[in-house]
């Protein structure tokens, strides 16, 4: 069984990758939507990854957590 420090800091590190590769993607969307990136349709594609990318920054760790928190207390 994992302890609680070593359980922490894996949860820790995984939100802070999944928050990174949020902004990441976030970044990559805005460079399609600015015709930055040659790709097909740039500016839908680019506004789907940009939206991704906020989703992974703003609402998925907030999702992780409320599911760690109903773990630990189930």
């Amino acid at each position: 069984m994992i302890d609680a420090e070593a359980l922490a800091k894996s949860r820790h590190k995984r939100l802070t990758v999944i928050r990174f590769w949020g902004v990441a993607l976030a970044f990559v969307g805005a460079a399609c939507m600015a015709d930055k990136v040659a790709l097909p349709m740039p500016h839908l594609l680019g506004l789907i990854i940009f939206l991704a990318g906020i989703f992974y920054t703003m609402l998925f760790p907030r999702i992780l957590i409320r599911r760690w928190k109903k773990q630990d207390q189930g």
